[in-house]
């Protein structure tokens, strides 16, 4: 006796969706720096520029500005890191923002009012908005829900059916 079969099998185009998967949280990274972005510019005033300015060349990297404005705009900028970080093959994607802007970090945790920066220079100034910022925390708190709605590709469409017969 014999048969006759015909079987299919999905075969999946792996480089075609790391591709597209690739795209696509370079998309949804961009868009959680915008967010992350947009609720830690909220914790920091715009007083010389300086403390807004160091956010500059990581607004930069996706085209967003950072509205600061001042007297002290270079020192923020000179102060101030960010990058976008993509490794396609290991799946990871970030951003980094550092500074060294020493008021900025002290105002982080300290309220400048009642706690002087000790580098700043005598009598420290009446800060309108003096302190504790936490803009770090906030700014976590914001990626996170952003994040927990992110959705990878569907992978169905890198799926063909590959057919045996016999």
């Amino acid at each position: 006796m014999q048969f006759t079969y015909k079987f299919q099998f999905p075969r999946l185009d792996l480089d075609g969706y790391k591709r597209a998967l690739d795209r696509h949280m370079r998309d949804v990274l961009a868009h959680a720096l915008m967010e992350w972005l947009d609720a830690v510019l909220l914790e920091i005033p715009n007083w010389t520029g300086a403390s807004r300015a160091t956010f500059w060349r990581l607004g930069e990297t996706i085209s967003m500005g950072v509205g600061a404005s001042g007297l002290r705009v270079a020192i923020g900028q000179a102060a101030g890191s960010g990058e976008l970080n993509a490794d396609e093959a290991k799946g990871v994607y970030t951003f980094t923002y550092g500074t060294t802007l020493p008021w900025l970090i002290w105002n982080e945790y300290h309220n400048a009012n009642i706690d002087p920066d000790p580098t700043k220079y005598p009598p420290p100034a009446k800060l309108r908005k003096p302190g504790p910022y936490h803009f770090q925390e906030k700014g976590a708190k914001v990626f996170q829900k952003f994040a927990d709605t992110v959705e990878l590709p569907k992978v169905a469409p890198y799926l063909k059916p590959v057919s045996i017969e016999k």
